[in-house]
């Protein structure tokens, strides 16, 4: 029998489109809302007095009395066969841990289908692609719930990232079915995504994994070690690039040039280090002895140093009061470049206008992409400690320097 686990506080939709499937193989419903359902199936709400996902989705595990448990959000919707589709694939592959659909994500206006691989009986290939969470979904998922009692829990400090980092760190021992005629919607409401979790488990399994028989199989690690390291380097440095995580991604950067200097990573440090704000480090790497032309040399250094003023003149018409030109025009600013000091002018603006919640998101990015910035750390640490959000700051810090 299959427990139903629905976390959300607007879960009308979601418990509408699930009333509308064959529930004979449900044996209870788990909400963090109390939100009446037309059913016989006993239901159980939770209180959630937490954000944190992964503290529910551990009580809800443990409170949950089917064998399977199928995951929905309040931004999850069924169709009216998905139940009975996903149910279908449990009785045929009884030694699948999880169980996950098609989806089709909704962003906005756009509606984007993924119709995904089917990952069973290879599923440790997944590992090569360090990034999990583009190849199935968390929502409308079933899950075994023996193999929680094997593998354990989800890790309570990856609350926004819990579900991926758990399958990550367990994939030798898990078996993952695609069902392949099943599709959910879900819809991303939230445009605020703290990308730091994910950067954490992908640095995490760095060390789990072995980089050339798991991790990288396809590099030439007979041929050329040193090349084959520093291909990997730079394949790290853009995943945690594309996180946000720009110090740790300038880390893997300097890595692969140590291991194999090559321009690419060379210039992919040197645009990391200028979204991160520290224009005169990246300088320092504009020069021939890096093995830059003249003309690239030429041609760098005058765009970081367009940069470096750009930020300059921003700040000042801060202090001068023109704030509401700066956003007027941001659009067309960070078409020009979008570092982590403009994440933190933004949020010094938003800061004065008194709208303290853009202002941590803003300050927060910021911080994501340098937390070494003083000047940023500070005016986050003001603002989180105005919304009761210090230890948040302390786990960014954590998670990004850890």
């Amino acid at each position: 029998m299959i427990t139903v686990c629905i976390i959300g506080k607007n879960i009308r939709k979601t418990v509408e489109t699930l009333l509308e499937n064959d529930l004979s193989d449900i044996d209870q419903i788990i909400t963090t809302t109390d939100f009446p359902l037309e059913t016989d199936i006993p239901v159980e709400v939770i209180n959630a007095e937490t954000e944190n996902k992964s503290e529910i989705k551990n009580k809800m595990i443990k409170i949950s009395k089917g064998d399977y448990i199928l995951w929905l959000s309040e931004n999850t919707e069924l169709e009216d066969s998905t139940v009975e589709e996903l149910v279908e694939v449990v009785e045929d592959f009884p030694d699948a841990d999880i169980i996950y659909p098609n989806e089709i994500l909704i962003i906005g206006k756009e509606e984007d289908v993924k119709t995904f691989t089917d990952w069973y009986s290879n599923e440790k290939s997944l590992i090569q692609s360090l990034t999990l969470e583009n190849y199935l979904p968390e929502w409308g998922v079933i899950t075994k719930k023996e193999m929680f009692l094997k593998l354990g829990m989800f890790d309570e400090n990856f609350e926004d990232y819990e579900f991926y980092d758990f399958i990550y760190k367990n994939l030798k021992n898990l078996k993952l079915k695609n069902s392949d005629l099943s599709f959910v919607t879900n819809r991303i409401t939230e445009s605020f995504i703290d990308t730091s979790y994910r950067s954490k488990t992908l640095r995490d399994i760095l060390g789990i994994y072995d980089w050339k028989k798991e991790i990288f199989p396809s590099l030439s690690w007979d041929k050329n070690e040193k090349l084959a390291f520093g291909t990997a380097y730079t394949i790290i440095g853009d995943k945690l690039y594309n996180y946000y995580d720009l110090y740790n991604a300038s880390d893997y950067y300097r890595k692969s040039l140590l291991s194999y200097h090559n321009q690419i990573s060379l210039k992919k440090l040197i645009n990391t280090l200028v979204q991160m704000g520290l224009f005169d480090k990246a300088l320092e790497l504009t020069t021939k002895k890096q093995g830059l032309s003249q003309k690239e040399v030429d041609e760098v250094s005058q765009r970081i140093k367009q940069f470096k003023e750009l930020v300059l003149k921003l700040e000042k018409a801060v202090e001068e009061g023109k704030a509401g030109d700066i956003l007027v025009s941001i659009n067309d600013i960070v078409s020009i470049y979008s570092g982590a000091p403009i994440y933190n002018i933004l949020g010094v603006i938003y800061a004065l206008k008194g709208e303290l919640e853009n202002s941590y998101r803003f300050f927060y990015k910021a911080l994501t992409m340098n937390p070494l910035d003083e000047d940023i750390l500070k005016n986050l640490i003001d603002i989180a400690e105005r919304l009761g959000r210090k230890d948040k700051v302390k786990g960014l810090i954590n998670r990004l320097l850890g």
